[in-house]
């Protein structure tokens, strides 16, 4: 068993997503690098990717390749230490937490379960699709919740582009249908429109009238948690770019050759993708008594600490923190998950010298989604206050999102590497195609 430090407290943290990482590389280089604390970063993978670039990935514009992080040398180089592996179980008595065994590919096992001992637990394990129990979702549906989903996502599109191109079927149509029109949603539609365009350029035979994108969505608008003036400018950019928006359209089932509405109309699609929803991982409801709410989230308080247990935190997509202003829990979004983990920091070496920070309060940022290669809209909460109604569009609104990314690169990487970074993206834009074909 990882066991505890005589000297220093450690401080363990489960899940390497965006405010996982976030948190582990702030509190490695403020208290790990001075010896103040041991930190601990947890999580099955042994790289991370920003997600909201996923859609990316699933279209290749994005090869993960080279925008991937290593746990383990970047813990290396800020003052964290990494575990690789999943966890399993808590034991708040004895407070340690169970990583299950890990093994190879040929399933020979590599590291039996273990135990890692913490002073202070920080549960960011990210969220997984929700289908609401919508029948056929599970057998027929594809997902985007990782690199693995969005890696199966776009050799599967670039599979059946390639078959509906060789075709000698008349009127032979590839049909995508996207279940859900939040950001993620409408982001994947429009990148796949952009990537099914950009296949010309290197040779393939497929036609941008034989591609149907379709966006399914329950609610009455798209893009329901942004004003509705950016909701409209949104549907309008689809609609030019042939995207199908069906809204106030709840789906009945998915099937192999489509999505089936509850009105009894039928959606054709080769390839359905399910972005309806989010739940937090079923297990966390397992763990030693910690509170769950009806979408598997931990209850927290104020603080971001879970439900009876002063010790253990929770942050991002599986912690249902109360808003300030309402009480309603905060939504799965990047944002929020950035400024829990910012929080946390100060939160954390406050308690370690035994005073208290602030209660957490979450300031509305606003909302970016891209519109493809060279669009983007977005609300300018963060501007103009949150209470009113303005939003930018185009390549501007384009620039301001792809800046998100790079904020992200430089809370993780410092600014000097990620401006590295930067110059290196651009000369592979040059040097190499825009699409990762293979």
């Amino acid at each position: 068993m990882l066991s505890r430090s005589q000297a220093l407290p450690r401080i363990v943290i489960v899940g390497g997503g965006a405010g996982g990482l976030e948190l582990a590389t702030r509190l490695g280089r403020k208290l790990g690098a001075s010896h103040q604390a041991q930190v601990v970063l947890v999580d099955g993978a042994a790289t991370h990717i920003w997600k909201p670039l996923l859609h990316e990935v699933a279209t290749g514009a994005l090869n993960t390749g080279e925008d991937e992080v290593n746990y383990f040398a970047h813990g290396y180089r800020n003052h964290y230490e990494f575990e690789f592996g999943y966890m399993e179980g808590l034991d708040r008595a004895h407070r340690t937490i169970r990583l299950s065994a890990i093994h190879g590919a040929d399933g020979q096992l590599l590291s039996p379960a273990r135990d890692i001992a913490y002073d202070y637990l920080v549960l960011a394990v990210g969220a997984e699709a929700n289908d609401f129990g919508t029948p056929g979702v599970a057998e027929h549906a594809m997902f985007l919740n990782t690199p693995n989903d969005a890696d199966e996502l776009r050799r599967r599109v670039l599979e059946l582009a390639f078959a509906v191109s060789s075709s000698n079927e008349a009127g032979r149509k590839l049909g995508i249908a996207i279940v859900g029109g939040g950001a993620t949603g409408v982001e994947l539609a429009a990148e796949l429109n952009h990537t099914m365009r950009e296949l010309h350029q290197y040779g393939a035979r497929l036609a941008p009238d034989q591609v149907e994108i379709s966006v399914i969505e329950g609610a009455e608008r798209i893009l329901l948690a942004a004003p509705p003036s950016l909701s409209a400018y949104a549907e309008e950019q689809l609609a030019a770019k042939q995207i199908r928006v069906l809204t106030s359209s709840r789906v009945a089932a998915v099937q192999p050759d489509g999505v089936e509405l509850a009105g009894g109309e039928k959606v054709r699609a080769d390839i359905t993708v399910w972005a309806a929803g989010v739940k937090a991982p079923a297990w966390l409801a397992s763990l030693d008594g910690l509170t769950v709410n009806r979408v598997n989230q931990l209850q927290v308080d104020g603080r971001l600490r879970c439900v009876g247990a002063e010790r253990i935190y929770a942050l991002g997509d599986c912690a249902a923190a109360p808003d300030g202003d309402c009480g309603r829990p905060l939504a799965a979004t990047a944002q929020v998950a950035h400024q829990e983990a910012k929080w946390l920091v100060g939160e954390l070496s406050a308690r370690l010298a035994g005073k208290e920070a602030a209660p957490f309060v979450f300031k509305p940022q606003g909302m970016m989604v891209s519109l493809g290669k060279h669009s983007a809209v977005g609300s300018l909460a963060a501007v103009v206050g949150p209470k009113r109604d303005y939003y930018v569009e185009g390549r501007g609104a384009k620039l301001i999102y792809a800046s998100l990314y790079r904020m992200h690169q430089a809370v993780v990487h410092g600014w000097l590497l990620t401006a590295l970074l930067y110059c290196g993206d651009k000369l592979r834009g040059v040097a190499r195609p825009s699409l990762k074909l293979h």
